[in-house]
């Protein structure tokens, strides 16, 4: 109790000292005020010049006395020259009429005394105290928190954007409780309602109008008014018209019809000249007229159409091409990255069409360069491509043009660029089968691309029974027959027989009895012939490589190597030697015999094995862009259904289409004897070498 007693009497002294000297320092202050104040009064009767002199004389003082005092001096603050009036705003304010004494002013804390009048009055001594802290406000608790909109920031009136509901990008916001929106919104929300309204209006008037014309019809009423009398056209007015304008439907009606009108125009697909009398008799034609062409009769080329869009295929390299198996006017290309633009899509897949010219089908992206890519066999609408970056990518015409599905960048799945995809199977059990240049070999589900279904390692064994290498794939092929079994093309030259499941006497992986050896450079393509005739002959592969040459393959049949038959290395059955690297090589779909290819040089050669076996028997370079400047072809492929057309793709991003006479392609003519004859031929050059098979 003691001690509570005198922590009140210790606040009690210091509450006293403190009122002690806030009275001091008010007297000081009162005591300076008066002696300015007193002089002043003195002479307000005076001669104005005296006035003016003393003032000058009061203001030299303080401010030869504000120089000298502390910078926490009552004199320091007081002679801001914010707070001190000049000489001739005190002698106008005073000479309107004389103060008051003992009126406070605007400034004055108290009443100001007026002494006697004093012919001088010295100057006044001000002291010093220590500065004291009376009263500390804490900071609040609660943070103040400040709103800015648009009518805040700025003076002028803002008008909202003019923006079609579909694209206007404002959230529904006025829906939620306790939310609060700017006057733009909310005016946005009724415009959109405005034309969502307008356009169902529309809409049922002409739905009105259909179902009178359709009972009108159905009835049959004689002497029922017209039409034009009961729904009279009018006009729409602006605001109708730009609801209509503005809606999703109306963009893609126009996006759709567009490509309709334009297909309609290309009056190139048909030639209202034709003359079906001599149709497929392969007319010899020697004028210049007829556009690019090469060969002779039946085996005459002509370039008929070639494809390049300005914004998307300059600076790009086409790196595959492929017909749709259902549409056979429709092809897709896949596209390297464009380096002059970084901030468009690495990777690129067009889908043109040979009824629309100027401007491709369908345009899908991906983030990394597309180095194959081609449409699923079973599912028309489905396109399967493979990344730089190791990803297996699936697009889907009816959807956007980023990818629907892509496997993750993880350990599950591949780490190196993907040269080679394939889908096989049947319709109701395909899988996609990707393989990437570190000998990694996977499986993929159409719907599940989170994990592959089946991973295989290839591995190259050595003769010398060492250290086994990785086999570094760069092509791929399945024979039409056995979906389990694969060659693989190699960067060092060899052909790998490949097994994608244990077999009687065979591991999965690199099939170690036997190997193709005759490039000696890097395989470029692989490819099984079709094999849709009468005759198998399905055990014909036909490679390309960059040692400037195409070979033919006899191919063991893997239940052969199997078994232990396999006698180490196959030598191809025929060689064609050009005169360039040869990039991509593939057969016919059709014709038995016949297969085309591309090279360095810009050239696409067709062969007929049948025919000739040292020389193509047409060959034609596809018309450059720019004058004088041959570009080399990189890819080549046949449309599947007919075989009458063949596309080509090279460095400078130009898709070239050819048609073919009835001699290398089409179904036409096409007989027994031209699978037997093949069989033949290859028979007798397995038996005997080529000089002793070669009959023409």
């Amino acid at each position: 109790m003691q001690q509570r007693k005198d922590e009140l009497v210790a606040k009690q002294a210091k509450l006293a000292e403190l009122k002690r000297q806030r009275q001091l320092r008010a007297q000081q202050s009162n005591a300076g005020r008066a002696s300015i104040g007193g002089a002043v009064d003195l002479k307000l009767g005076t001669d104005r010049r005296a006035v003016e002199s003393l003032i000058n004389d009061i203001l030299g003082e303080k401010a030869s006395g504000s120089s000298t005092g502390g910078a926490g001096s009552p004199a320091g603050r007081g002679s801001r020259p914010s707070s001190v009036l000049s000489a001739g705003e005190l002698s106008n304010a005073y000479s309107e009429g004389p103060l008051v004494p003992g009126t406070p002013g605007p400034s004055t804390p108290a009443p100001i005394p007026t002494p006697a009048p004093a012919p001088a009055q010295p100057p006044p001594t001000l002291t010093t105290v220590a500065l004291t802290t009376v009263y500390e406000c804490p900071p609040s608790p609660v943070k103040e928190v400040f709103t800015y909109s648009k009518g805040v920031q700025t003076t002028e009136e803002w008008i909202g954007p003019d923006r079609p509901r579909a694209h206007s990008g404002v959230s529904d916001i006025d829906d939620i409780p306790g939310t609060t929106t700017t006057p733009n919104k909310r005016l946005s929300r009724r415009e959109r309602d405005r034309e969502e309204e307008l356009r169902q209006k529309i809409k049922e008037e002409i739905e009105e109008e259909l179902r009178a014309a359709k009972e009108y019809i159905t009835e049959g009423t004689v002497g029922a008014p017209s039409a034009s009398a009961n729904f009279p056209s009018r006009d729409l007015t602006q605001e109708e018209l730009s609801a209509v304008v503005q809606s999703d439907d109306f963009y893609d009606f126009l996006e759709q019809s567009t490509k309709v009108i334009e297909r309609a125009f290309d009056q190139d697909t048909y030639d209202i000249l034709t003359d079906y009398a001599l149709h497929g008799q392969d007319v010899e034609e020697d004028d210049d007229e007829t556009g690019n062409t090469g060969g002779r009769g039946k085996h005459r080329v002509k370039e008929v159409a070639q494809f390049f869009d300005e914004r998307w295929s300059k600076m790009r390299m086409v790196s595959g091409i492929d017909f749709s198996p259902k549409f056979s006017e429709l092809l897709l290309a896949s596209y390297t990255k464009n380096p002059t633009a970084p901030h468009e899509p690495d990777g690129l897949v067009q889908v043109w069409n040979m009824h629309m010219q100027d401007r491709p089908e369908y345009v899908f992206t991906a983030q990394s360069d597309i180095l194959t890519a081609k449409f699923s066999p079973y599912h028309p609408n489905l396109i399967v491509g493979g990344s730089y970056s190791g990803q297996v990518l699936l697009w889907d015409t009816r959807a956007k043009a980023a990818p629907v599905q892509k496997t993750p960048l993880t350990g599950n799945g591949h780490a190196h660029p993907i040269y080679a995809v394939d889908i096989v199977g049947t319709q109701n059990a395909n899988n996609i089968i990707s393989c990437s240049t570190d000998g990694v070999v996977c499986g993929w589900s159409m719907d599940v691309f989170a994990q592959p279904q089946e991973v295989l390692e290839l591995k190259n064994p050595s003769q010398a029974k060492v250290a086994v290498e990785d086999v570094s794939p760069t092509c791929i092929s399945f024979p039409q027959t056995d979906p389990t079994f694969f060659l693989s093309g190699s960067e060092e030259g060899t052909i790998f027989p490949c097994h994608r499941y244990d077999r009687a006497g065979a591991k999965a992986g690199v099939d170690r009895k036997i190997a193709y050896k005759g490039h000696t450079a890097p395989v470029m393509s692989v490819d099984f012939h079709p094999a849709k005739g009468p005759v198998d002959l399905g055990d014909l592969v036909l490679s390309s490589s960059l040692d400037w040459s195409a070979k033919l393959w006899k191919v063991r049949a893997p239940a052969a190597t199997s078994t232990g038959t396999g006698d180490g290395i196959v030598s191809p059955l025929m060689d064609f030697v050009r005169e360039d690297v040869v990039y991509d090589a593939r057969w016919s779909p059709i014709k038995p015999s016949v297969f085309a290819l591309v090279d360095g040089a810009g050239w696409l050669e067709l062969w007929d094995i049948a025919v000739e076996t040292e020389e193509p028997v047409a060959r034609i370079l596809p018309t450059t862009r720019q004058e004088g400047r041959t570009r080399s072809l990189n890819k080549v492929a046949w449309e599947q259904n007919d075989g009458k057309r063949l596309a080509t793709g090279g460095i400078d991003g130009c898709v070239t289409v050819f048609d073919v006479a009835s001699g290398l392609g089409g179904k036409e003519g096409l007989k027994h004897e031209d699978w037997t004859n093949v069989k033949k031929l290859v028979n007798r050059v397995d038996a005997h070498g080529l000089n002793g098979a070669m009959v023409v």
